[in-house]
């Protein structure tokens, strides 16, 4: 009785293949859509972060008018890891724990400040979430590159 127990206490080879066989269904469908989920991330964050430079700009451009000169802060480095973000005018990179942010001086006398993302480096997948997630936030967007524009006067264009 004892040994019949003890044969009877485990998994057959059949019983394990099968929860095997169901774990890799189960990957199958899970890996491509978690590839997703994080190409839709990254492309959301480039898209918030063009916006919020743009926000940042318009508020230092309203600060301007009224005469004071305030910063905009640029990433240097995105979280896609393909975009980067340039300025005109250019700014001067940060230190200690904004070391990874270009910060831009908008004064009186700046006038138009413009940031151009540029994306081309990036996978065609991802290039295409960004300028899904740029035009989620109706913000005009082909190609691999995008320039937000503000005018002195507060003026936003993009192209």
């Amino acid at each position: 009785k004892k040994a019949q127990a003890s044969a009877e206490a485990g998994f057959t080879l059949i019983e394990l293949m099968i929860v095997i066989a169901i774990i890799g269904i189960l990957a199958a469908i899970a890996i491509p859509q978690y590839e997703q989920y994080i190409v839709t991330s990254k492309a959301t964050t480039v898209a918030q972060d063009l916006h919020q430079i743009i926000t940042q700009a318009s508020a230092a451009q309203a600060a301007a008018a009224a005469g004071q000169t305030t910063s905009v802060g640029i990433p240097a480095n995105s979280v896609a890891g393909c975009v980067t973000f340039t300025s005109t005018p250019s700014g001067t990179a940060g230190t200690g724990g904004s070391a990874n942010t270009t910060y831009v001086s908008i004064s009186p006398t700046t006038g138009t400040f413009s940031v151009k993302a540029s994306y081309n480096t990036c996978s065609t997948n991802l290039q295409n979430a960004i300028n899904s997630a740029l035009v989620a936030q109706n913000i005009s967007a082909s190609g691999t590159t995008i320039t937000g524009t503000v005018t002195a006067n507060g003026n936003v264009s993009y192209q």
